[in-house]
């Protein structure tokens, strides 16, 4: 298989310690990267927001993370840990998606979508707009950047928080001081972090701390779309007032073996443009890098100068790599459908029927009944013996508020918990609305009725309205040898 060549500009060159604000630019990629970057911080804070009926004792949350339940809600869905399987099939789906992504479109995830780079991108707008407005390198400039991005920091964090809190309460518990003191703990971890990412340590991040660069060059091809840069029609650079080589104002017929003419430049005017927009600062026109996240910027730059200079746009576009000697002003035609990309599709199409078989076969009651450590069973006064059980019971049904409970495989057995005084054949519970019990069952065979040894028992919950089954557990009872 062909492989991809990529240049490490990041530890090839000397970069200063932090690079400058990138320059704004219009355009097409520019306008694509806003509308997703307002779509996915929408998105982030807004869903907290949106509400869902979970009865008297949940938050009425669409999506909410219940860490004392142990519990995921998103909208009408209720996973528990016992659901571990669907988040390794959302995981593994997450993983081939992206792979195929960056197969088809290069680093299209680090350049649109990655949250490092939405926020980080929302920060430069911050020193954009205060330096606008207070002027650049002023005083007040200065001191106004830091205060907005701790503040958008603050309410980052508070976003996060808020999936795991009633939205709508959570800003009034945290100014009382009745929110849990983990969620204070949380903001300011993720408030800090997100001011070191996204304020301090920007294009960093992309340089030296994440490792999928390094990743690209094993999961691009020749087909692949990457940011490239048209030597053959830039080269030699130079100023605009330097007059074009002459085969470069020849659209019909290029001729690849022109080589430059003394005073005669490419359509590239060196004037670095593309440089100062890019959020890493690197130069494309030295070739694919590490550094390129693929967000098109630089494109846009370029096209807005060449229209200026009123010569064709695409000296740099997404194209597949190569395609810088093909000598051609149209992109070369690109094949999405190839042998990796078919296999990624494939994967993720699995791994999504997993995740939708392993929804549509999730239990909406989960039993478990376990005896109790210490002596296997309990001989009382008047001859019965008893057995405990650890019994814990949940549910994903919000109209279930009672369950029966009783024995099968003995005759003349009783169940109660610890909280009652009497046993019955059958016992009807309260469930709390956690939807969750967990509690000491009882189960006393009469005198006389106790088997001698081990026994096989089950234990059977049903709905008491309807009757019908909701779980079942074999275990075993304990009696006195005979």
């Amino acid at each position: 298989m062909a492989t991809t060549t990529i240049l490490d500009t990041v530890s090839s060159r000397r970069k200063p310690s932090r690079l400058p604000i990138p320059q704004t630019v219009r355009g097409r990629y520019r306008t694509i990267k806003t509308a997703v970057a307002s779509f996915l911080l929408a998105l982030y804070f807004i869903t907290p927001w949106i509400r869902w009926d979970r009865g008297p004792s949940l938050p009425d949350q669409a999506v909410l993370f219940d860490l004392p339940g142990r519990r995921l809600f998103i909208f009408g869905l209720e996973f528990w840990p016992q659901d571990l399987p669907i988040a390794a099939g959302a995981l593994i789906l997450g993983a081939f998606g992206l792979f195929g992504a960056t197969a088809v479109a290069g680093r299209i995830w680090c350049g649109f979508t990655c949250p490092q780079t939405v926020w980080t991108d929302l920060f430069f707008t911050i020193e954009r707009f205060c330096e606008r407005l207070f002027g650049k390198g002023t005083m007040l400039s200065n001191i106004a950047k830091p205060i907005v991005q701790i503040l958008l920091a603050i309410l980052t964090a508070f976003g996060f928080a808020a999936f795991f809190n009633n939205a709508p309460t959570f800003p009034q518990a945290l100014v009382t001081g009745t929110a849990p003191f983990g969620a204070y703990i949380a903001i300011g971890v993720l408030t800090l972090t997100t001011w070191l990412f996204a304020a301090y340590a920007k294009e960093r991040v992309c340089l030296h701390m994440c490792p999928w660069p390094r990743f690209q060059a094993a999961l691009l091809d020749k087909d692949s779309l990457v940011v490239t840069y048209q030597k053959w029609r830039g080269e030699p650079r130079g100023k605009k007032r330097t007059p074009l080589r002459p085969e470069l104002t020849q659209f019909d017929t290029l001729i690849r073996e022109a080589s430059a003419i003394d005073g005669t430049r490419g359509d590239c005017i060196d004037c670095m443009r593309c440089v100062n927009v890019c959020p890493t600062g690197i130069d494309i026109r030295d070739g694919l890098q590490m550094g390129c996240i693929g967000c098109g910027l630089c494109v846009d730059a370029c096209d807005d100068v060449m229209t200026k200079i009123e010569r064709p746009a695409g000296l740099i576009r997404f194209d597949i790599e190569g395609s810088e000697r093909s000598d051609s002003f149209k992109r070369a035609p690109v094949r999405f459908v190839r042998p990796k990309t078919m296999l990624y599709g494939l994967l993720c199409l699995g791994a999504l029927a997993a995740i939708v078989v392993g929804i549509l076969r999730m239990d909406s009651v989960l039993v478990d009944v376990d005896p109790q450590r210490g002596q296997p069973f309990v001989q009382l006064s008047d001859g019965s013996v008893r057995n405990d059980y650890s019994f814990r019971l949940a549910h994903r049904l919000p109209e279930l508020d009672r369950v029966a409970i009783r024995a099968e495989g003995l005759d003349g057995v009783t169940v109660r918990f610890a909280d009652a005084e009497v046993g019955h054949g059958t016992v009807e519970v309260a469930v709390p609305g956690g939807r969750r019990i967990s509690d000491r069952l009882m189960v006393t065979a009469a005198a006389g009725q106790a088997p001698s040894g081990r026994a096989a028992l089950r234990i059977v919950v049903s709905d008491p309205l309807s009757g019908d089954i909701l779980g079942e557990v074999d275990t075993y009872f304990w009696g006195p040898a005979r």
